[in-house]
């Protein structure tokens, strides 16, 4: 088989249980991984199987990102994508093993700051919780920010996802084809409740496009909010991930651990999860105003 019918194949097999995002970043980064083995290897991928390749492709790949003097993280996020391609290729006897002993570069990502107090606070009064509008952003923003959901996921909430006498959140079907349960607060709770009763939702998606109640609401405008609400509030470091990340530092400084935060976010191991141990200690060292969590989290948690 060409690299390129292994592409396809590899893109197909990752299509049954990988969101539609990811599948268009590994996409990407085997595009241009593609055109590196055209410049590189003088080798078209539509034609030629990696028996044509001759040298340590990965590690080639990874030098060739080094010298256009790009931030490692860069590198890092584009090499991921092309690992597991490699990675699937040879356990499927397809090439030689090219990730052999080969290391990435040192992650030189500059840590966020999470959102404080402060910042929470200004965002919540720009939503108009009297107009079904800003009682559904409000709703989008603290499912983000109070219980550590991806942006897709609170896309994919259903009615029946939610258990109010349990205070119980469930996401179906997340990163991975992976499911878990989250806590949810009371006041989150009720916003979404009147939310729903507002727009005389009884089944189906919990959220929705205010153009056609009848379509779930999509990633793109969960974007498009962020995008408006960083205009208005001034917060330039503001996008809907950071929520996420504020959830995990803001637990870490209430005291929960490491285990039961990898279960709330959904984490496969560790490797994530500790990013947050050591923002979570510098911000309890100095006494930083973080956005604190509902006290459910501690009180139903351990």
């Amino acid at each position: 088989m060409t690299i390129q019918q292994l592409r396809d194949v590899y893109i197909n097999n990752r299509s049954t249980y990988c969101s539609t995002d990811t599948i268009l970043k590994y996409t990407d980064d085997l595009d241009l991984f593609f055109r590196f083995l055209e410049s590189h290897y003088r080798v078209d991928p539509a034609v030629s199987g990696f028996d044509a390749l001759t040298g340590s492709v990965y590690m080639d790949f990874i030098l060739e990102l080094r010298t256009r003097k790009i931030k490692n993280s860069s590198i890092r996020s584009y090499c991921r994508s092309v690992k597991a391609f490699l990675h699937w290729t040879y356990e499927n006897n397809f090439s030689p093993d090219y990730l052999k002993g080969v290391k990435l570069p040192k992650d030189d990502a500059v840590a966020e700051m999470p959102l404080f107090v402060e910042d929470v606070v200004k965002i919540d009064a720009l939503f108009g919780r009297g107009t079904e509008q800003g009682l559904r952003n409000y709703c989008i923003f603290h499912l983000l920010l109070d219980c550590g959901l991806r942006r897709q996921e609170v896309c994919h909430l259903q009615l029946h996802h939610l258990d109010p006498e349990r205070n119980i959140l469930h996401i179906v079907n997340s990163k991975e084809n992976k499911s878990r349960f989250v806590l949810i607060p009371d006041f989150l709770i009720s916003a979404l409740q009147e939310y729903d009763q507002r727009i005389g939702i009884t089944s189906g998606y919990m959220l929705r496009q205010l153009r056609d109640p009848e379509c779930p609401l999509t990633s793109n405008t969960v974007k498009m909010i962020f995008q408006d609400l960083k205009i208005s509030t001034g917060i330039d470091r503001l996008h809907a991930h950071l929520l996420r990340h504020t959830f995990a530092i803001s637990y870490l400084i209430g005291g929960g651990n490491l285990e039961f935060l990898r279960v709330f976010l959904g984490h496969y191991d560790y490797a994530a999860t500790k990013t947050y141990v050591a923002m979570a200690a510098q911000m309890k060292l100095l006494g930083a105003p973080v956005y604190q969590l509902d006290p459910i989290f501690f009180q139903r948690g351990y």
